[in-house]
């Protein structure tokens, strides 16, 4: 039978030109969707099914995450209610292949109640739901009692037929038992199937939370090995986004007007995934497509009420950008748009000096980093790099997926006063869309494998991105030490909105001054100045 699974597998692997796809959406987000297809979902060993996902990405995002969509194999046990990541395909907007990623080693995740995960393994699995149950044991409880009543019936017939003369006997008619109706005896199997089924079902339906606390496989919840560059559970997002959200997504769409930041599922977390191993993928590199740059939109194309304001001159009034230094300064940010307003008004502001906090017992971040490819864009404020999905972090009971890091240059966050030569920020974002971001500070002192390989792959010219054929392991950027200070701000970045939950992580990194140098060419300065405090507070990990 395990050969007919694995045989089953690799069909479904190489494609199979029976049945044309059926996909079905199960989540619908602002920036992507999951869907499954239904004829794909077949039967492997006993008890196990397998299945093809996606994330479908919307257009304005493709660009940022480097493809339209990526296809999930999933292998799904229907009775332990768990699934594994075997492969995942990356395409293009015209369907064609980026690259492919077998799994060597797939990582079993459990289902969570009230995931994305659940509703994919209730589309595959099908398990009984509360009302079938209950239909199942009513079935079974007919069938025993019509057995039961044609067992004493039988008995009364032998019991009488001891009591007969030898003469009368002849006249006797023998008592034939009926027996059990097709349906009847489908319900006693029924019945007995429900009892095995009854945990599992209780646990992926009645159990627990909300969607919202719940964990979107890690890479599985999305892609890069249930952690690699995007499974097809749990990233998509399932809630709109209130409206502080909407333009936080890339540090939200990544401190940058121009180019945008990068599923995920959810709620898987276990330990680190191994680091990558020789390219798995098998279809013919791509070569990376470049992205030229965009010029500035004109004032024309300005918003009407941030940048319409009468001119007595009846010259149009220039469009100014965001900026670090000259009119579109940090001090001049909430007067460039209306959507900045907040980096002006708001009370929650960051980066702050980390010097009078409480100090306590912090739980410690749950880090499930896995190795991913990546797109590296310099975005005309930043170096960023977009992540594939399956990172994630689990902190205070829920779940973010991380989507992108980027750096600035010198640190924005102060820890006692003392600021650092760099700081890199790994922003993530839960399903509800809740941003986290983990800072760490960056140091001179040794040169750093990851930062090189970062570096080696730079785009030629600002508002361009570059997707290597390389992967990184983003636990290779965070210090042994992960004590942290944690309190709630806001982006560093306009619109500087608020409500970010900030984990600064007191120890630093080490790169060297070469790659420090490197930075500073690009950037030579992209730090806001310190915002006050306001009375709120910072906890610190003892």
């Amino acid at each position: 039978m395990r050969k007919i699974g694995l045989t089953l597998l690799c069909l479904l692997a190489f494609g199979s030109p029976a049945l044309a796809a059926d996909w079905v959406e199960i989540v619908a987000g602002r920036e992507r969707s999951v869907e499954i297809d239904r004829n794909s979902i077949l039967q492997s060993d006993p008890g196990t099914k397998v299945a093809w996902g996606r994330i479908v990405m919307k257009n304005d995002e493709v660009e940022s995450a480097g493809y339209k969509s990526v296809k999930a194999l999933n292998r799904y046990d229907c009775r332990a209610a768990t699934f594994s990541t075997i492969k995942r395909v990356y395409l293009d907007p015209d369907q064609h292949v980026i690259r492919e990623e077998r799994i060597v080693e797939p990582k079993i995740i459990e289902v969570t109640p009230g995931s994305v995960d659940e509703r994919l393994f209730r589309e595959v699995c099908q398990p009984p739901t509360a009302s079938r149950l209950a239909e199942i044991a009513a079935q079974a409880k007919e069938a025993a009692e019509a057995q039961a009543s044609a067992d004493d019936q039988a008995e009364a017939t032998v019991a009488h037929g001891e009591t007969e003369t030898a003469a009368d006997s002849k006249s006797i008619v023998p008592q034939i038992v009926k027996p059990l109706s097709a349906a009847q005896r489908r319900a006693a199997v029924a019945a007995s199937i429900a009892a095995r089924e009854r945990a599992v079902a209780r646990r992926v339906s009645d159990e627990h939370g909300s969607a919202g606390d719940t964990h979107v496989p890690s890479a599985d919840r999305g892609a890069a090995d249930q952690g690699g560059a995007a499974n097809v559970h749990a990233t998509a997002e399932t809630h709109p986004r209130a409206d502080a959200h909407t333009k936080a997504d890339a540090h939200a769409k990544s401190e940058t007007d121009d180019a945008p930041a990068t599923h995920a599922s959810a709620d898987s977390h276990a330990a680190p995934a191994p680091k990558p191993r020789a390219r798995t993928f098998e279809s013919k590199p791509v070569k990376p497509r470049i992205v030229l740059a965009r010029a500035e939109p004109s004032s024309s194309h300005a918003k009407s009420s941030g940048h319409a304001a009468k001119n007595p001159s009846g010259a149009p009034k220039p469009h100014v950008s965001w900026a670090y230094e000259g009119p579109g300064a940090p001090e001049n940010w909430a007067s460039l748009d209306p959507e900045f307003a907040t980096c002006g008004s708001g009370r929650r502001q960051s980066p702050i000096d980390i010097n009078d906090g409480i100090k306590v017992d912090l739980s410690p971040i749950e880090f499930e980093y896995r190795p991913s490819y990546f797109r590296i864009v310099d975005n005309g404020h930043t170096v960023q790099v977009n992540v594939g999905e399956g990172s994630s972090i689990r902190v205070m009971g829920r779940v973010y997926d991380l989507k992108q890091f980027h750096f600035h240059r010198p640190s924005e966050f102060r820890i006692d006063g003392r600021g650092y030569d760099m700081e890199m920020h790994l922003v993530h974002k839960d399903l509800d869309g809740r941003l986290a971001v983990v800072s760490v500070m960056l140091e001179r002192g040794t040169a750093h494998p990851l930062v090189q390989t970062l570096w080696n792959n730079l785009p030629l010219e600002r508002h361009s991105s570059y997707a290597p054929e390389v992967a990184i392991d983003p636990n290779d950027m965070l210090p042994s030490d992960q004590r942290y200070a944690t309190f709630i701000g806001s982006l560093t970045t306009p619109p500087c909105t608020e409500g970010v939950l900030w984990m600064v992580m007191r120890q630093p990194v080490q790169m060297s001054l070469d790659q420090i140098s490197i930075f500073s060419r690009l950037h030579p300065m992209n730090a806001r100045p310190i915002q006050e405090m306001a009375g709120r507070l910072v906890k610190m990990s003892r």
